[in-house]
């Protein structure tokens, strides 16, 4: 029997490493009650639209994010498809998307008809190349969707030059990174259009829920059209200008939301210290962050990510070193585990009976996503990152346990090298 949980040995967490998420209180009780006691659960049943909850909601978040203008909507996807949608994405045109990534990123244009062209990130970031992006730009790239993947934003000073002179349209996929700063200002806004999510797991989180936010008031008023079925502010109600989506947000979810977003910057704040207290000790043990930039002025999280040296370990397979974490009831993942492309939906080219997007004729090209391939990407997931969930950076007492079991898997090294699954 050896003395690590992976081999025989006692755990060090018998039970699993816990982190309570939502954290919710009786203030977030009241603000549900209160408009549920409204009886006006959609913001259309308010006869004065400036007492809706979304409405304030919007006002409040596009604040907060330092933006001028904020449309919410019902999930992610949702805010990915309008903020998409406002930018004149059609059938028939590419945008580019990172490979590393949840797959809505990618599934967003193809709801427009439009197709995803995936393109590589960089080794030590992890976020999208914007040098694999320009060179990614044909004559059909109508936009981007760029990814602050685990919370870390993107480089937005190329990508914004690189926006401006190619002119396509970019979109800032900000579901992880609520509270992210770039030189001071918080992420969203920076070159078009953002797009966060406030699913359950978010940082930010009303169960499901999503919003845009911008500065450009016609862009606004094209994606508040999109998510209400085409209707224009100021014109008959049954009045519809372009074909659209029905993406309300209820009023149940905008007072959830105004409610948690009060506690986000605390939060934030927390996450961000203990961030940085996990890496200086996890650092010298062969389990590094991400490249820092003095730009990132503020850290918003959902994966606490780590690069994982095999060489520090002795050459012990990051995937080894993975199970006797978790033996040890330490939460380590892999992030989405491959590349967006390694789905089966694309994959496979799973696009229905007529293949569309990638058969239609307004596109003229071929697509096989099969033969995709982006070399940095597939080597960082099959060998190098690894995530913690970022609710877990709420607690420094349970990151001084993630660091012990460090610490005793490197002093058994020779066990884990010497396992065999199963």
């Amino acid at each position: 029997m050896g003395k690590l949980a992976l081999t025989g040995g006692e755990p060090l967490i018998a039970a699993g490493l816990k982190a309570k998420w939502p954290i919710f209180d009786d203030s977030d009780r009241k603000a549900v009650l209160e408009a549920l006691d409204s009886g006006c659960w959609c913001r259309l049943d308010w006869p004065e639209a400036q007492k809706s909850q979304v409405a304030q909601f919007e006002k409040e978040f596009a604040a907060w994010h330092d933006a001028a203008h904020c449309v919410a909507v019902v999930n992610g996807t949702a805010a990915l498809e309008t903020a998409l949608a406002a930018g004149g994405v059609e059938a028939g045109d590419e945008v580019l998307v990172s490979s590393v990534t949840f797959i809505a990123s990618a599934l967003a244009p193809v709801l427009l008809g439009a197709i995803p062209i995936f393109v590589d990130i960089t080794p030590d970031t992890y976020q999208i190349d914007p040098a694999a992006m320009e060179r990614a730009i044909t004559g059909k790239t109508r936009a981007a969707v760029v990814v602050h993947y685990g919370g870390r934003p993107v480089d937005l000073d190329d990508i914004g030059e690189i926006a401006r002179r190619k002119g396509i349209f970019v979109v800032e996929d900000a579901a992880h990174a609520h509270g992210s700063e770039w030189r001071g200002r918080k992420v969203g806004a920076h070159i078009n259009a953002g797009a966060f999510s406030f699913q359950s797991s978010k940082s930010l989180s009303c169960g499901e829920g999503g919003a845009v936010i911008c500065d450009d008031e016609e862009l606004a008023a094209r994606a508040f059209a999109f998510h209400h079925i085409g209707r224009v502010a100021g014109r008959p109600f049954y009045e519809h200008h372009s074909v659209a989506q029905n993406f309300r947000m209820t009023e149940l979810q905008g007072a959830l939301l105004r409610s948690q977003l009060r506690r986000l910057q605390r939060q934030t704040a927390v996450r961000q210290r203990n961030a940085e207290w996990l890496w200086q000790q996890l650092e010298p043990m062969g389990l590094r962050p991400l490249r820092r930039d003095e730009r990132i002025t503020q850290r918003g999280f959902y994966f606490c990510i780590l690069r994982y040296d095999a060489k520090a370990f002795e050459g012990v397979p990051r995937d080894k070193f993975l199970a006797a974490a978790r033996a040890e009831g330490i939460p380590f993942g892999n992030g989405y585990g491959a590349p967006v492309y390694k789905n089966i939906v694309f994959a496979e080219n799973r696009f229905g009976r007529t293949g569309h997007p990638i058969s239609c004729s307004l596109y003229g090209k071929e697509m096989d996503y099969g033969k995709v391939r982006c070399p940095v990407a597939e080597r960082v997931l099959a060998e190098e990152q690894i995530t913690l969930g970022s609710h877990y950076l709420m607690n420094r007492e349970g990151l001084k346990k993630i660091v012990r079991a460090v610490e005793k898997i490197r002093a058994n090294l020779d066990e884990v090298r010497g396992w065999v699954c199963g």
